[in-house]
This record gives structure tokens, C-alpha cells and sequence, in this order.
């Protein structure tokens, strides 16, 4: 059964939609691109949260003080690495926390993916380039893949049901919840309605 995922959380106002909508998880983006969050924003977004929805951490190439004490203030419960990480930096971060780390990759060709099986990331990430673009890359590029995987990158209403058939271990939507560039409370409702359906009709 595939879970979900709304990233992109920028305000108390996206968490309230949040906690109605009952994703599996949200995204909180650290990365200085569109939705981007302060730390002292983020701090207000985990108090207006659910405390049920665990929140992930989006970085890219970060300094690892900074992940580390954002876990350790428990304003965030995964960790989302998004840039050129490599294992080595993995290896340490993970001596510093316990949450589980999930690995981006920008998928090409089925190789990519391949090569990121063996990760020490508990998780790795499908996405199309850097993320936030709101495009999907070729899904028929996706293999069997072992190690549990987040689906992303242009997923919205109208073809999530198409995504889900993928089978990943969750799906994940920032843009595709939003309408203007703004959460939706609708659109974030339909969406993790529209999962649990696809479950219910898996069973």
C-alpha cells in the first residue's frame, strides 16, 4: 500500500490544511529555491502540525550542523537529501542522528536508479532534475527496486492514479497540491483521498 507525502509546507495556515488532509507525511524545504522555509518558520509549522504527521527535511548539499540540530529540536523526523551527497557524508550524518535519511535521484535512464540501490540512505527518492519543477521524468525507466522508494516529480490529480500503478512505497506532490503556487486545501484533500481509495481497492 503506498503512503503520501505533500511537500512544500510553507506557512501554519499549509499545516492546518495538513492536518486535515492526513498525509502520511509533509516536507518542509530548507533548500533556498521557491519553498524555501526559515528555520524559525519551520518551528511554527511543526507546532501547528499533527504531531502524528511526521515531517521531512529537504536539503541540498547542507552543512551537517544544521540537519543535526533541526532533528535534535524534533522539527523534523526524516531527513531528505536532495543534492550531491555522497556516502560518505551519509555515513556521517547518520552517526549523528537516528531518523531515516532518503536519497534523491535525478533519473535518466534506469542505470541511475540502479546505481543508488545500494545506498545507506534508508529510502531513495525518483525525481525529474532537481526537484520543485513540476515535471515527471519516464516512469517506464523504473525497475524492481528492493530498497523502499518515494515516487516524484509532477504527480497531481490527474494522473496520481497512473503513479500509484507503480507501485512505490509513497508518492509525493508539492506543486501539484497547490493552485497559483499556494497549497490547496482541496487539492491536498482530493490527493491523499484519492491514495487511500487506490488502497482500499488494492486490498
Amino acid at each position: 500500500m503506498s503512503k503520501i507525502k505533500l511537500c512544500g509546507l510553507m506557512n501554519s495556515i499549509d499545516a492546518y490544511y495538513a492536518n486535515e488532509a492526513a498525509p502520511d507525511y509533509v516536507g518542509l524545504v530548507f533548500d533556498k529555491r521557491r519553498h524555501f522555509i526559515s528555520d524559525e518558520r519551520a518551528f511554527s509549522i511543526r507546532q501547528a502540525l499533527d504531531s502524528n504527521i511526521p515531517a521531512i527535511g529537504v536539503f541540498v548539499n547542507e552543512p551537517q550542523k544544521h540537519i543535526i540540530n533541526l532533528v535534535q529540536q524534533e522539527v523534523i523526523q526524516f531527513v531528505q537529501l536532495h543534492g550531491c551527497e555522497t556516502e560518505t557524508y551519509i555515513t556521517k550524518l547518520k552517526e549523528h542522528i537516528s531518523c531515516p535519511i532518503i536519497k534523491v535521484v535525478s533519473v535518466k535512464t534506469t542505470e541511475d536508479i540502479l546505481m543508488m540501490e545500494h545506498t545507506k540512505a534508508e529510502y531513495i527518492m525518483l525525481d525529474h532534475g532537481i526537484g520543485g519543477t513540476g515535471k515527471t521524468f519516464n516512469w517506464k525507466l523504473i525497475p524492481a527496486i528492493i530498497k523502499p522508494w518515494f515516487l516524484a516529480g509532477g504527480i497531481n490529480l490527474s494522473n496520481i492514479e497512473k503513479a500509484l500503478d507503480y507501485h512505490p512505497f509513497c508518492i509525493d506532490i508539492s506543486s501539484g497540491a497547490e493552485t497559483d503556487g499556494v497549497k490547496n486545501r482541496e487539492k491536498m484533500i482530493a490527493l491523499v483521498n484519492k491514495v487511500r481509495l487506490y488502497n482500499q481497492q488494492m486490498k
